[in-house]
């Protein structure tokens, strides 16, 4: 007779037993290995292009900003150009957009200056490094520290509305401005007032306008125009004027 009975391992094989590892098992930790190299390696590239990318950028606003300086060099003095790396570039327009206390009125010389310089940035900002990556012109009108905040948001508003306004050719019917750069101002030109938010020690230095150039994040604008394909076409607006008040 034979009695059944389980037979014990041995000491030796219980201690052995948990080091085996299966076919299968191995094969899992091979592809978590192959993964996790694999995703170390894509973050990598990512990190290499777009810190590539980035330094193009900064390369060319950079090449952009001093094509503006020399231009305003030889032939507009008058003006300050301040760049801020990497985001904006921006233009005061010097005491000759100087406005008179309380007022938006732009005077006969400041408009002959605004009529001849903004149309020489548009021709700047349509050169190969400007165009690369500008978004807009904001024109930015400032007030001093006289009067409450809300009346003077308006004035800086109405300052800086009247920029735009005085290149209209309906200002100086006899020396009209290129239908291409009206075109180009009513595209990227918009206006804001920021009353007396940006404060400089003189108060006539307060009364002032300023172009503020904003430029594309690195396919910002690739993803913008993606986004807008069916946009509304504004192409056959004329540049018109403004109402006098």
């Amino acid at each position: 007779m034979f009695s059944n009975f389980n037979r014990r391992s041995s000491p030796k094989e219980s201690a052995e037993k948990p080091f085996w590892i299966s076919y299968a098992d191995l094969m899992t930790a091979s592809m978590t290995l192959f993964l996790v190299v694999m995703a170390v390696e894509i973050v990598s590239l990512e990190t290499k292009f777009s810190t590539k990318e980035l330094q193009v950028r900064a390369e060319v606003i950079q090449t952009c900003y001093e094509e503006l300086i020399l231009q305003a060099k030889n032939s507009y003095p008058i003006v300050n150009i301040e760049y801020k790396p990497v985001d904006t570039i921006n233009i005061d327009l010097g005491g000759i957009v100087n406005f008179p206390k309380r007022d938006f009125h732009i005077t006969p010389e400041g408009i002959d200056f605004l009529r001849e310089y903004i149309p020489a940035v548009v021709k700047s900002i349509k050169s190969e490094a400007c165009s690369r990556y500008i978004r807009r012109i904001i024109v930015e009108g400032y007030t001093d520290t006289d009067g409450n905040y809300l009346p003077n948001l308006q004035l800086s508003q109405r300052r800086s509305s009247e920029v735009v306004c005085s290149l209209s050719n309906e200002v100086r019917p006899n020396k009209p401005l290129d239908v291409d750069d009206l075109n180009a101002i009513r595209d990227l030109f918009l206006i804001g007032g920021f009353s007396f938010n940006s404060y400089k020690p003189s108060k006539a230095e307060n009364r002032r306008v300023v172009l503020k150039l904003e430029f594309w994040q690195v396919n910002e604008k690739e993803n913008f125009m993606s986004e807008v394909k069916n946009k509304v076409d504004l192409s056959n607006k004329d540049f018109g004027k403004c109402p006098q008040y």
